[in-house]
């Protein structure tokens, strides 16, 4: 499940293959903590009253509303009664995509023109939903299939829902939706973060940046998203490291260039983020 109750800003999920594909359903309204994955996810919603908050804004859920976060964005569900909250959810890595594209077709043009749209959030109009329907059932029952070749059934239902998707932005029959809700003030200093998370960041600096005091700043940061701004870098930094480490970056340049200036507090934290030594990954 998603849920890490002991930690605000947890990374959940774990993903070994390039593919993970699940159908849940909570019947009863509970509370997710805020966390992030270091691959990308895909949010089928069928049922429920819920909205989803994806690095500051948030989104109000119909059913067959396709939400897309990226790897490393902090989000979480919020769930507004006991009406069933049920949903398919797909995990995939870079190679996913990289593995199926070719020179005319990117199946992760969906991720991009959400981005470029500043949403995080697909909606297809009422034309088209009975399609999307019935491919979100059919994968809906392809996760207790246990017949010969299950697994890549799973695989092939999700490549033709995605291609149904990207197909269907393309020919304008889905719509980036705009959050719902937001604060300005809290999405600029984000994309601050994000943009200078290899210089140094301290409260004292984005305040004067903003022209705001260090006080109302730390306030406004923990109300709005229930995290406190240290926090937050800490864990983009820590996703930075990571991404860098992975990539082929030595860990001392990781460390560095993910904005962390002292290596032991770098390796402690990073130790007690991922449950291994950043060695581990290089």
């Amino acid at each position: 499940m998603e849920q890490n109750p002991k930690q605000n800003y947890a990374k959940t999920g774990y993903l070994h293959t390039d593919f993970k594909l699940f159908y849940l359903t909570d019947c009863n309204k509970k509370e997710f903590d805020f966390h992030y994955h270091d691959f990308y996810k895909v949010l089928i919603f069928l049922n429920g009253n819920v909205s989803y908050s994806v690095e500051g804004k948030y989104f109000d859920l119909q059913p067959d509303d396709v939400l897309l976060v990226s790897a490393g964005e902090i989000h979480r569900p919020v769930i507004h009664s006991n009406t069933p909250y049920e949903r398919i959810v797909v995990y995939l890595s870079r190679n996913f995509f990289e593995k199926y594209k070719e020179d005319d077709f990117d199946l992760f043009y969906c991720f991009q023109e959400a981005k470029a749209a500043g949403s995080s959030l697909i909606r297809v109009v009422e034309a088209v939903r009975p399609r999307f329907a019935a491919l979100s059932r059919e994968l809906s029952l392809s996760c207790q299939d246990r017949d010969f070749a299950g697994p890549l059934y799973r695989r092939i239902k999700f490549l033709e829902y995605l291609i149904l998707l990207n197909r269907s932005l393309l020919n304008r029959d889905t719509a980036c939706i705009r959050a719902t809700g937001f604060n300005e003030t809290i999405l600029n200093i984000m994309n601050y973060i994000n943009e200078h998370i290899n210089e140094d960041l301290d409260i004292e600096t984005i305040a004067e940046h903003f022209y705001l005091t260090r006080y109302y700043i730390m306030h406004l940061f923990k109300a709005e998203t229930d995290i406190t701004i240290g926090k937050y870098i800490t864990e983009k930094r820590l996703f930075t490291a990571r991404k860098l480490i992975r990539n082929g970056s030595s860990v001392t340049d990781a460390c560095y260039q993910s904005g962390f200036r002292n290596y032991s507090a770098f390796y402690r934290a990073y130790k007690n983020k991922y449950g291994e030594s950043p060695r581990g990954n290089s």
